[in-house]
């Protein structure tokens, strides 16, 4: 305590309790003391003795400059990690064998039988087609099939009688050869006939569209009241053989690079990822995207269905290389830097850095394998801070 505090603090204890006077009593008082109802001198006198000692035996200040205390981290080594080059891509699944269910004859669509997502075996009734036109057809073709064969018959008859009276005699050979041309042309126009009459009726019967396959409706393209002429698409149909498949668009990407053989990796929502093989790329570029696609097999039990869309990786390479977890690269306004720990301190390492990706970030330079480096509570560092490890030792190199 100063010297100016001392005097302060004693003037105004004087203050407080000024000169006393004798009481009758004997005891110290004075009028102010009386009127505050305080204690007398004696009794204050300890009191104000250790608030003074109190006051002038104030613990002595550091003066001294002090640093920014440890900061707070987790180290971790740099080491070599295997790094994939990627291409990221959308795949989505669908049915190897996934045909088109088409009308096969015109007709207004009286009843649909079928909707998506429904299981359906093969020759199972997926619509009706009003049937009344194809009805008439097939009538007239079989009217006109039984009138032919009246025909034929008629010119077969006489045929055999022309053999018969030029056996007599009574007619030439010449016009035997007409009778038999006319039997022969009356034949062939009852043949046509048949065939005709024959398509009528599988036309008629085509007005109820049949599963070609057992699979499952993908998607219905029509309702009740649309008018479907011939091949036009009305379900897409998957194919419960032949199994699924990956189908992926790639833009931007040499296609000499992208060939059968590479993996395919797909994140599925409900499990793992799962990584496939590229069976096939196609030998063009899609006209609609631009894109280069290729196609993946699945192998039975993927828990994935066709329609699906996934997010999938294309796997172009695979090298080793020196790699730290994200977090340890940071961005200052000169490049990115990796903070070294030797010790208690650090030290800033400008780098070069390549592929990020599993949390880690490939160092092309600046780094070398084995350095220990800064990980959690790198972006509050600068060149030379101290830190602490929160860890017990640093993670040993995998």
């Amino acid at each position: 305590m100063s010297g100016k505090t001392i005097f302060s603090f004693t003037a105004y204890a004087c203050r407080i309790f000024p000169k006393p006077c004798a009481c009758p009593s004997g005891a110290w008082s004075t009028p102010d003391f009386h009127r505050l109802d305080i204690l007398p001198m004696p009794r204050l006198l300890p009191v104000l003795l250790t608030l003074l000692i109190a006051a002038c035996s104030g613990g002595a200040r550091d003066d001294g400059p002090k640093g920014p205390p440890p900061v707070s981290v987790s180290l971790e080594t740099a080491r070599i990690t295997p790094i994939e080059q990627r291409a990221r891509a959308l795949a989505v699944v669908e049915a190897i064998n996934a045909p088109d269910v088409v009308a096969e004859v015109d007709g207004r669509v009286i009843a649909v039988l079928a909707d998506v997502g429904q299981s359906v075996h093969a020759g199972q009734p997926l619509a009706r087609l009003d049937s009344a036109d194809a009805a008439s057809k097939r009538l007239a073709a079989e009217a006109d099939v039984a009138r032919l064969a009246a025909l034929a018959g008629q010119a077969e008859s006489e045929w055999r009688r022309g053999r018969e009276l030029a056996g007599q005699g009574f007619i030439s050979a010449s016009a035997v050869d007409d009778l038999a041309a006319k039997a022969r042309a009356a034949r062939a126009q009852h043949a046509a006939a048949s065939a005709q009459a024959a398509q009528a009726r599988r036309d008629a019967a085509r007005t109820t569209v049949l599963a070609p396959i057992a699979g499952r409706i993908d998607a219905r393209l029509v309702g009740v009241g649309d008018y479907a002429t011939a091949g036009k698409p009305l379900f897409v149909l998957s194919g419960e053989q032949g199994g699924l498949r990956l189908r992926l668009g790639l833009t931007g990407r040499d296609p000499q690079a992208i060939r059968p053989g590479l993996t395919v990796r797909v994140y599925r929502d409900n499990a793992g990822p799962l990584d496939v093989q590229v069976s096939d790329v196609r030998p063009a570029v899609d006209s609609n995207s631009g894109a280069i696609i290729a196609l993946a097999a699945l192998p039975a039990g993927s828990s994935l269905t066709a329609g699906q869309a996934l997010p999938a990786d294309l796997v172009l390479a695979r090298r080793d290389a020196l790699s730290v977890p994200q977090i340890s690269v940071v961005d200052r306004p000169a490049g990115r830097v990796v903070y070294v720990a030797a010790g208690s301190k650090v030290s800033a390492h400008p780098v070069k850095t390549g592929i990020e990706q599993d949390g880690r970030i490939e160092i092309l330079d600046g780094l070398k394998a084995g350095d220990c480096v800064v990980a959690d509570g790198a972006g509050f560092l600068t060149d030379g801070a101290a830190i602490r490890d929160k860890s017990a030792r640093p993670e040993a190199a995998r």
